[in-house]
């Protein structure tokens, strides 16, 4: 439901924004394309983590659109070199960074309580995963609790390497999450 108002909202301010892009320079349209739709893209996108794939093609769809109206590509043109000129994480990266970002937060003491609550370190000495610092996953039945953050953030968590999660100060952190996410 959400994606689905999310979508119809974002290619509504697409087409406005296209109408007057012929008056407007890059800076200026990528400006606009950041107030009005990538904003929205990035709101509440933590929830989509282990969504459907139809669901994540919608906003990429936005996403690939928006790429094209910045750099005045025509519609059938390759998006993926777009993405990265504009340096740009797909939707599916972007939802996992927003996760390892608060995911970080919770690791040093730096996120709210009611996060922080949610995830527990694992400290059973007979399992692997306590040498690693790895978070520990409750078991679930349905997609819509697997997208819930107390699953979907320590999954994303516990898949990063080693030496990115043993970064301290969180710009670091997010510039070697980025580079992370963009090479794989």
């Amino acid at each position: 439901m959400h994606a689905r108002a999310c979508s119809r909202a974002c290619f509504y301010h697409l087409r406005r924004i296209r109408q007057v892009r012929p008056f407007l320079d890059e800076p200026a349209t990528r400006q606009l394309v950041q107030a009005f739709v990538t904003s929205r893209l990035d709101y509440c996108n933590a929830l989509f983590a282990n969504s459907t794939v139809a669901v994540r093609q919608r906003l990429q769809r936005i996403q690939n659109s928006a790429a094209r109206l910045i750099r005045a590509q025509p519609a059938y043109t390759r998006s993926a070199p777009l993405l990265q000129s504009l340096h740009w994480l797909p939707v599916d990266k972007r939802i996992v960074y927003k996760l390892c970002v608060l995911m970080f937060d919770v690791n040093y003491g730096s996120a709210p309580a009611y996060l922080a609550e949610l995830c527990n370190v694992c400290t059973d000495e007979r399992l692997r995963s306590t040498s690693r610092g790895d978070f520990l996953i409750p078991r679930t039945r349905t997609r819509t609790a697997d997208s819930a953050f107390v699953v979907a953030g320590p999954s994303a968590w516990n898949v990063l390497p080693p030496d990115l999660r043993a970064i301290t100060t969180k710009t670091n952190f997010c510039n070697r999450l980025k580079t992370h996410l963009f090479s794989n």
